[in-house]
C-alpha cells in the first residue's frame, strides 16, 4: 500500500483529524437524540403529585413541545449558518444546549419546563440541519457518506444513552420523585463538549469560498486534505461558484426558491423527510414502552426491554455508516423501506391473529428490533445525508432548513397523534398505515432521488439543473 493511501485506495490525508471533527460536531446529534428521548422514562416522575403533577395532556405537550421547537429551529438555523458560518452557529448551540438542560432540570413548574423544552427544541432543530450540513461540506467525497452517517449514529446513541440513564437512575433512586431533574440535567455535559470542541474545528471551506474568502477556504482545506488534493478541490469549488456571479453579490432568499429547479430540490428533500417520519420510527422511539405494554409486557419489563430499542438503534446506525458509501443511497432507501414495511405488516398480523398468545409479545419485540436495525441503518442516515447533498452551496443553509423543518413537523405529528391512533385504531391498524407510507415511499425514491455516492457536491447541482432548469446548458453524469 502506498504511503498516504488507505485500504480502499483513497488518500489517507488527515483521517484522524477528520474523525475528531466529526466526533465534536456530532455532540449536537447526541444532544438531539438525548433530549428527544429523555421523556421516555422521566415523564412518570415529572407527573408525580409531589413534582409537576402533569395531566396526560400536559405530558403530551411537554413531550411534543421540543419537536415543535425543533421544526422552527431547523428553518431558522439554516439561514443563520449561511450568514454567520457553520462553525459559529454550532459553537453557540453548545451553549444553548447546556443552558437549556440546566433550565429544564431547575424548572419549578410545567410552564417553565415547557419554555426550556421549546428552547432546547430550537437548538435540536438547528443542530439537525447544521451538523450534517457541516460534515458534508468539510468531508472529502469518498468519506462523506460515512461522516454524515455518523450524525445518525450519534442521534440514536443519544437516545440509547437517555434510555440507559433513565433506567439506571429510575432503578437506583426511584424513591425520590425529583430524580427526573437529574435525568434532564445530564445533557449539560455534551453541550459543554460541543461548545469547547468547536474552538478546535475549522470553518467549512465551501462556506468560506461562497463568501469570497478563497484564501481562508484553501487554508481550511489544507487542515483536512493533502496540499495536492486541497489545490484540486479548491479549483472545483471556485468553478462552481463562478458559474453564478450573482451568488457573491447577495445571500439566498426565499424568493430564489421560486426557481423551478430549486423548488424541485426542496420538494424532493422535504418529501423524503416526511417518508422517513411516516415510516413510524418515532412511534417506537418515543412510545416504545407503551407498544410493549400493548403487546402483553408488564410495565417494569417494558421499561427494561425498551433499552434494547436504543441498543439496536446503535447497531443499525453503525451498519449504515459502513454501507452507505459502498452500497449507495438509493439501494439503502429501497431496502430500508421494503424491510420496514414487511416488519410493520408482520406486527399488525400478529396483533390481529395471535393476540393473547403467550409468545406473541416476544415475537412483536423481535420484529420491532429488526425494524429498528434496518431503519437506523438505511432510512435514518440516508435521509439526512441526501438532504445535506442535494442543495447548491448558495442555497444549502436555507434549503436544508426548509426541508428539515418539514421533517420535524412530520415528527411532531407522529409524536402528537400516535397515542390517539394507538387508543382509537389499535396497534395493528396504526402499523398498517405506517407500512402503506413505506410502500408509497418506494415509488417516490425511484422517481425522484439521484444516486450521489462518491460524487462531488458540485456535480449534484448539475443533476438537478439539467433535469429541471430549461435554461441550463450543462449536462450531468449522475443517473
Amino acid at each position: 500500500m502506498n504511503k498516504g493511501v488507505d485500504m480502499a485506495g483513497h488518500p489517507s490525508e488527515r483521517r484522524g483529524y477528520m474523525w475528531f471533527i466529526a466526533l465534536i460536531t456530532c455532540m449536537g446529534s447526541l444532544l438531539f437524540g438525548y433530549n428527544t428521548a429523555v421523556v421516555n422514562g422521566s415523564l412518570g416522575f415529572m407527573s408525580a403529585k409531589s413534582q409537576l403533577a402533569l395531566s396526560p395532556f400536559n405530558q403530551g405537550v411537554v413531550s411534543s413541545g421540543l419537536t415543535l421547537g425543533a421544526a422552527f429551529g431547523a428553518v431558522l438555523g439554516g439561514p443563520l449558518s449561511d450568514r454567520m458560518g457553520r462553525k459559529r452557529v454550532l459553537l453557540w448551540l453548545g451553549a444553548i444546549f447546556s443552558l437549556g438542560a440546566l433550565g429544564c432540570a431547575w424548572a419549578p413548574g410545567a410552564g417553565i419546563l415547557l419554555v426550556f423544552r421549546f428552547i432546547l427544541g430550537l437548538a435540536v432543530g438547528s443542530a439537525s440541519a447544521n451538523v450534517p450540513l457541516f460534515l458534508a461540506e468539510v468531508a472529502p467525497a469518498h468519506m462523506r457518506g460515512q461522516m454524515v452517517s455518523m450524525n445518525q449514529l450519534m442521534i440514536v446513541f443519544g437516545q440509547f444513552l437517555s434510555f440507559g440513564v433513565n433506567a439506571w437512575l429510575g432503578s437506583a433512586f426511584g424513591d425520590n420523585a425529583a430524580i427526573w431533574r437529574l435525568m434532564l440535567g445530564v445533557a449539560t455535559i455534551p453541550g459543554i463538549l460541543l461548545w469547547v470542541g468547536m474552538f478546535f474545528v475549522p470553518e467549512t471551506p465551501r462556506w468560506l469560498a461562497a463568501h469570497g474568502r478563497y484564501k481562508d477556504a484553501f487554508n481550511s482545506l489544507v487542515r483536512v486534505r493533502s496540499n495536492e488534493t486541497a489545490t484540486s478541490e479548491m479549483k472545483e469549488i471556485k468553478a462552481a461558484i463562478q458559474k453564478d456571479k450573482k451568488q457573491e453579490e447577495k445571500a439566498a432568499s426565499l424568493a430564489d426558491f421560486k426557481k423551478p429547479w430549486i423548488l424541485q430540490i426542496v420538494i424532493t428533500g422535504a418529501t423524503l423527510g416526511v417518508i422517513q417520519q411516516f415510516a413510524g420510527i418515532n412511534s417506537v422511539m418515543y412510545y416504545g414502552t407503551q407498544i410493549l405494554e400493548a403487546s402483553g409486557f408488564g410495565s417494569k419489563a417494558a421499561l427494561i426491554s425498551n433499552v434494547a430499542n436504543g441498543l439496536f438503534s446503535c447497531i443499525g446506525a453503525v451498519i449504515g455508516m459502513y454501507t452507505v458509501d459502498r452500497l449507495g443511497r438509493k439501494f439503502l432507501e429501497y431496502s430500508g423501506l421494503t424491510v420496514c414495511a414487511v416488519c410493520l405488516v408482520c406486527v399488525g398480523l400478529l396483533r390481529t391473529f395471535a393476540n393473547g398468545a403467550s409468545w406473541s409479545g416476544v415475537a412483536v419485540m423481535i420484529i420491532v428490533l429488526i425494524y429498528i436495525v434496518f431503519f437506523q441503518g438505511t432510512l435514518g442516515p440516508v435521509t439526512w445525508l441526501i438532504n445535506s447533498e442535494i442543495f447548491p452551496a448558495r442555497y444549502r443553509g436555507l434549503g436544508t432548513g426548509i426541508t428539515i423543518f418539514v421533517l420535524w413537523f412530520a415528527n411532531f405529528l407522529v409524536g402528537l397523534f400516535f397515542p390517539v391512533m394507538l387508543s382509537v385504531l389499535g396497534l395493528a391498524t396504526s402499523f398498517y398505515i405506517f407500512a402503506a407510507c413505506c410502500v408509497l415511499g418506494l415509488f417516490f425514491v425511484h422517481a425522484r432521488i439521484p444516486e450521489t455516492k462518491g460524487v462531488q457536491l458540485e456535480e449534484v447541482e448539475s443533476y438537478f439543473r439539467a433535469k429541471y432548469d430549461k435554461d441550463y446548458e450543462g449536462t450531468s453524469a449522475i443517473k
